[in-house]
């Protein structure tokens, strides 16, 4: 029972979804009698056609709905139906004019507008959890920092590239379709290229380099050390020597004690003493 009033629940919700949404709705209809009619089985494509596309359409729609113009022209009684297609169908115009006209700005607008967008929702996002509104959320700013990091270094390695975008579009004609491709493919939600490159590319390869770096520095740090042991194995050895040739020498001498100290002090007195009455005949 519980599983069947659930059942129901979400095929209310679900109707109620594509009652708001018509334009999905009417899409939605053609897949099933696609499904019903054909004496093929159109499942797999009809499953691979709803998630890549009209999942999208319906994203679109939704947002596109909400907004205050297109509820004003509903409220004319423009249905939502035509009104969606014809809003669809002149979006699409203006990016192809754009396209046409100027690649370069379209290529940047779809390479900045939304990533930029979203790293600052991963800003908010690492703000909020820093100041503990937001829990047991680390992994999803672990992820959304790997995403908008490795997408935006894309981007700039692609700007640098573009330096060469003369020679690029004699050589391949639709670079700069394919680039446009590449930066929706690697910004989408759903695909998330960045992270793909990230994983598939990008990590490797650094974990190889950094790896090498470790190596590297462990052992010149040891090479270091042996150096360092062996200098003072020098100097201790230099030393030595050293100090065996003064005392060969005799030029090594001990401290006077003060004992030494006052016995010299007295004979030294004592000849003054004696040389004294000398010297004072001399000078007389």
């Amino acid at each position: 029972m519980v599983t069947s009033e659930g059942s129901d629940k979400a095929g209310k919700n679900q109707e109620l979804a594509l009652q708001r949404l018509p334009t999905t709705a009417a899409l939605e209809k053609v897949l099933q009698v696609l499904e019903s009619n054909s004496p093929l089985n159109l499942t797999p494509i009809t499953n691979f056609v709803r998630q890549e596309f009209i999942s999208r359409i319906s994203f679109f729609e939704n947002k596109t709905s909400k907004t205050w113009l297109f509820r004003s022209f509903v409220k004319l009684g423009i249905p939502p139906l035509y009104l969606f297609i014809a809003l669809s169908i002149i979006l699409g115009t203006m990016i192809g004019n754009m396209y046409k006209r100027s690649v370069y700005l379209l290529c940047n607008l779809v390479g900045v507008v939304y990533p930029a967008y979203k790293s600052i929702q991963a800003i908010d996002l690492l703000s909020a959890t820093s100041e503990g509104e937001v829990s047991n959320s680390s992994i999803v700013i672990i992820n959304e920092q790997k995403q908008w990091l490795t997408y935006w270094a894309v981007y700039g390695w692609l700007q640098v590239v573009d330096y060469w975008s003369t020679w690029l579009l004699e050589m391949f004609p639709g670079y700069n379709l394919f680039k446009l491709i590449f930066l929706y493919w690697a910004q989408n939600n759903r695909s998330r290229g960045a992270t793909l490159i990230f994983e598939k590319i990008l990590k490797p390869l650094l974990q190889k380099n950094i790896q090498n770096y470790n190596n590297k520095i462990v052992s010149s740090s040891t090479n270091q050390k042996q150096r360092q042991t062996l200098r003072q194995r020098q100097q201790q050895q230099y030393n030595g020597n050293e100090l065996y040739h003064q005392q060969q020498s005799g030029s090594l001498t001990s401290e006077p004690t003060p004992e030494e100290i006052w016995r010299r002090d007295t004979v030294v007195t004592s000849r003054e003493s004696e040389i004294k009455p000398y010297r004072l005949n001399n000078n007389v």
